[in-house]
């Protein structure tokens, strides 16, 4: 998004940008910045109360092995 004429310090175009620290506003004519604040992520999900879930991996079966007499 660009803001017309917005930049505090020389009153140039800002435009929005965003990278891997967060969202900004970086002036076009004279550099600029001022970052963004963050907004809070809302997560409706049930397992976000603190608790630790432990989930029980299926065990592999043992292969069963024939005898040498069976097998001859």
């Amino acid at each position: 998004m660009m803001y017309l004429k917005e930049c505090p310090k020389c009153h140039g175009d800002l435009i929005a940008g965003e990278d891997v620290d967060g969202k900004f506003l970086s002036c076009i004519q004279c550099g600029y910045m001022r970052e963004l604040p963050v907004e809070p992520r809302v997560d409706n999900s049930p397992y976000t109360n603190g608790e630790t879930f432990v989930i029980d991996a299926p065990v592999a079966t043992k292969k069963r092995r024939r005898k040498a007499q069976e097998a001859a």
